[in-house]
């Protein structure tokens, strides 16, 4: 793990410092040292001290208040409340008390979960840097900083550059940590990139919280024990949600290991389809909201198979046509069971179409344009796991044989994006599995064997050699 504070395992309640084990104990802290030093500090300096004190026990706070990103393409990424925290300490102290406090309490807060010299000074920049860049923008600006040196409308603009460059630079320093990162997963600064439109806008919208709560506090310190704690409850209430929202995902996913245990011959078949549609998926260049859409769909797709009696999931040998039409009902069951957990109509329809065809020939006998793109990615990745399985009437196909299969049917059971997409993913050679297929069907069907050639050459270019 590297030092980004956004992209970690959500922390645990077990894991936190006791004494801060929610944003209220952190406000009780701050309180208590409110009121001992205002009965105690006699002298400029005494007070300057206690603010930093109380700085770095709401910035440490800021740094352990985490809420977990529930969707799956995020990798159980967590977002915390620092940059919040923050800039409501920047405005409100000014950055000569934020920037140490800041760096005390990134220091204490990385030192309690015993993590190494190397990963503690790493995490530094990424916490304090932004906060140094904005108070020196609001400074060059002009606007004044500390209690009651902030006048409005006046420090609208330094305000609004200087939070805009804290997400700017808090941003620019995630993607830079990502990329000096050693990590064995897929390069995370292109997911970094890929999020940094939505995590700007995060970022931007934490500002602005900190920002207004240290406004008002500025404008009416009194008004302090009301909004801070109404700030703390939207936390609060956000990541009770988010648990929810958890446990309905876990629902789900025991739902679809469910299905998947009553079939003998498919065990762990919806993981395998999702991994493999989540490649395709993010090789194809969809979006953070579509790749989390295509987690479920690909996950769920065979949910309708509780429909479908064991004596024909079980079979040990080929369907009737009776049972191949009973069969071919579990699609239109998923997607009305994905309905009933208020999954959209394009997520139930993708889940309907993951059986059509390219040419129009599948279940529903729907012309492609009708089928959404995302059930022709769940189709490449759902018949390479069937093809690549033992069922009780055949023996599993090799990766090779199944990976020409595929070629074989770009064109017409296939979309030819996510087909080529896969194929690729997987390290295809295109020119040796052309090959293959022109030796087992030219005797045949020497218009077969065009029809592939040109399908590939039409759409991946022509440095496919045609091996008809």
């Amino acid at each position: 793990m590297s030092g980004n504070p956004r992209m970690v395992a959500n922390t645990s309640m077990a894991d936190r410092p006791r004494i801060l084990r929610t944003p209220f104990h952190a406000l009780a802290v701050a309180a208590i040292l409110l009121a001992v030093g205002e009965l105690l500090a006699s002298t400029p300096e005494s007070r300057e001290l206690l603010l930093l004190a109380i700085s770095t026990v709401l910035i440490h706070a800021g740094l352990g208040m985490r809420v977990q990103d529930v969707r799956r393409s995020s990798g159980g990424a967590s977002q915390s409340m620092h940059a919040a925290v923050a800039t409501m300490m920047l405005y409100f102290v000014g950055p000569w008390i934020a920037v140490p406090a800041a760096t005390i309490a990134s220091i204490t807060y990385d030192a309690r979960r015993g993590r190494s010299p190397a990963r503690l000074v790493n995490n530094l920049p990424t916490r304090v840097v932004p906060i140094m860049v904005a108070g020196l923008v609001w400074s060059v600006l002009g606007g004044s900083l500390g209690p009651g040196g902030m006048s409005l409308p006046a420090d609208y603009l330094p305000l609004l550059a200087s939070a805009a460059a804290f997400a700017l630079v808090n941003e620019a320093l995630f993607i830079w940590d990502a990329m000096t990162a050693k990590d064995l997963r897929r390069a995370r600064w292109r997911d970094e990139l890929d999020r940094l439109p939505e995590n700007l806008r995060t970022t931007l919208l934490e500002c602005a919280v900190g920002a207004g709560v240290a406004v008002l506090c500025l404008e009416n310190p009194w008004t302090a024990p009301v909004v801070i704690p109404l700030a703390a409850s939207m936390y609060v209430a956000l990541d009770r949600g988010n648990r929810i929202q958890q446990v309905t995902d876990r629902a789900l996913d025991t739902f679809a290991s469910i299905v998947d245990e009553r079939d003998r011959y498919t065990f762990e078949h919806s993981d395998r389809v999702c991994e493999y549609s989540m490649e395709i998926g993010r090789a194809l260049g969809l979006t953070e909201r579509q790749l989390e859409a295509l987690y479920w769909t690909s996950r769920l797709h065979d949910l309708g198979k509780v429909a479908v009696d064991n004596s024909i999931l079980n079979k040990p040998g080929a369907l009737t046509r009776e049972e191949f039409e009973i069969m071919k009902v579990h699609p239109e069951v998923s997607a009305r069971i994905l309905a009933s957990f208020s999954f959209d109509d394009y997520d139930a329809d993708v889940v309907r179409c993951h059986h059509e065809r390219f040419d129009g020939r599948g279940y529903l006998n729907r012309p492609r344009e009708d089928v959404p793109f995302e059930a022709f990615i769940i189709a490449v990745a759902d018949a390479f796991d069937a093809m690549t399985s033992t069922r009780s009437y055949r023996s599993a196909m090799t990766f090779d044989e199944a990976f020409d299969e595929i070629a074989r049917g770009s064109g017409t059971h296939f979309h030819p994006e996510p087909a080529y997409a896969f194929l690729s993913l997987m390290g295809y050679d295109f020119e040796q599995g052309l090959e293959r297929l022109a030796e087992q069907i030219a005797g045949s069907d020497r218009a077969e064997v065009s029809r592939v050639v040109r399908t590939f050459k039409a759409d991946f270019g022509d440095d496919i050699r045609e091996a008809a």
